[in-house]
């Protein structure tokens, strides 16, 4: 009986930790640190109910945040794709966790988010920016997180 408890309790953990795979339940996408995607939404309505997945690959170990805003150039393509991408990184030698989110609606996109810090088991609300067409967003947080799961996507037309 022992045995089994702590077959089950290892397999518990190696499943919470060890996480390494983009989930994507309906309108729900959780996403391991060190993963860049691009996902095709399903749109109903300005809500995202949906999404397919174009591409996800391993993201670079760790993004240099001062050296890509030099390089950032913005276009104007409306391809409806979501390029999401988590990962480590470093502002000015200093260590941050950071999804960094291109969209392409052509409509300010609103989301929710949770996430769960390094050998924890618990997921906790985290604050989000409207992340605008065709521009890069950047949410950073200091705190050591190994997952993230993102929800309740929204699409608002963009005011002129």
């Amino acid at each position: 009986m022992k045995k089994f408890f702590f077959l089950l309790s290892l397999f518990l953990i190696i499943s919470i930790q060890g996480q390494e795979k983009v989930l994507l339940n309906k309108g729900e996408i959780t996403i391991p640190i060190g993963q860049k995607i691009i996902l095709q939404p399903k749109i109903r309505n300005n809500i995202i109910i949906g999404f397919t997945m174009v591409q996800d690959q391993k993201a670079i170990d760790s993004i240099d945040l001062m050296e890509m805003f030099k390089n950032l150039e913005r276009d104007k393509i409306t391809d409806n794709s979501i390029e999401m991408t988590f990962s480590e990184a470093q502002m000015m030698n200093t260590p941050l966790f950071v999804l960094i989110t291109v969209q392409k609606t052509g409509k300010k996109m609103n989301f929710k988010a949770k996430m769960r810090l390094k050998g924890g088991s618990s997921y906790s609300s985290t604050s989000i920016m409207p992340v605008i067409s065709n521009a890069t967003s950047v949410e950073q947080w200091k705190d050591p997180i190994d997952s993230i799961i993102l929800y309740d996507f929204e699409l608002e037309p963009v005011k002129k």
